[in-house]
């Protein structure tokens, strides 16, 4: 993945995705990451666009965690119970030299950030390009994230057009 097009801020959301996925255990980078990433970063259109909205990095990682814990609920897996029985022991973070891979959903939103500057006429990648990548995945992890905090996509990508006129 060429890097040179990003913007700043793109490149610090990317990164704290990375720290993201390290914190929250995840052995790839997903869409999920990336929210989160731009959430962490705080800097950037998007962060704009979904502090706007009321959408705070607390309660993502919530959701996202909560999505996971339900995920595992569904084959008969609580994860509660892992963590009380283990206590202390129970850590699911990544160690800092083991590489965290982009998942082909995250390379698949980083492509289209790609396309989407483009298409926007933007000679940079910035952080409402991942994020408009983001929403066109209805059935991504981010998206669903977002639905959960009460926000659709058409209301981000309203919001995101704003700020960038703004």
């Amino acid at each position: 993945m060429i890097f040179n097009r990003f913007a700043r801020e793109a490149r610090r959301s990317v990164e704290a995705a990375l720290q993201e996925a390290r914190m929250l255990g995840h052995d790839s980078l997903g869409d999920e990451d990336l929210l989160l990433g731009i959430l962490r970063a705080d800097e950037g259109i998007a962060a704009e666009a979904l502090a706007s909205l009321g959408v705070t990095l607390e309660d993502a990682r919530g959701e996202s965690e909560a999505m996971f814990s339900g995920a595992l609920a569904s084959i008969g897996i609580s994860l509660e119970d892992i963590q009380r029985e283990a206590g202390d022991a129970f850590d699911l973070r990544i160690p800092d030299k083991r590489r965290i891979p982009f998942a082909p959903g995250a390379k698949q939103v980083l492509e289209r950030a790609v396309r989407t500057s483009a298409t926007l006429g933007d000679n940079y990648l910035g952080t409402e390009h991942i994020l408009l990548a983001i929403l066109e995945n209805e059935d991504g992890a981010a998206v669903r994230i977002l639905a959960r905090l009460g926000v659709s996509p058409e209301m981000l990508e309203e919001g995101l057009f704003a700020a960038r006129s703004g």
